[in-house]
């Protein structure tokens, strides 16, 4: 059997105990909107580079 580390919250950096989803904690322990901004700031800190032909 594989060993799966623990997950760690982007948002609040909480260690998820094992049979926690990070969708389910996302979805119980943080608004719609503090997720969006966590997305977006993601989003803003990717540097876009064109793809080569």
């Amino acid at each position: 059997m594989a060993f799966n580390p623990p997950i760690e919250c982007p948002i609040c950096r909480d260690v998820l105990e094992l049979d926690r989803t990070l969708e389910n904690h996302l979805a119980g322990a943080h608004t719609h909107d503090e997720v969006a901004r966590y997305l977006a700031s993601l989003h803003d800190r990717v540097k876009m580079e064109p793809v080569s032909d």
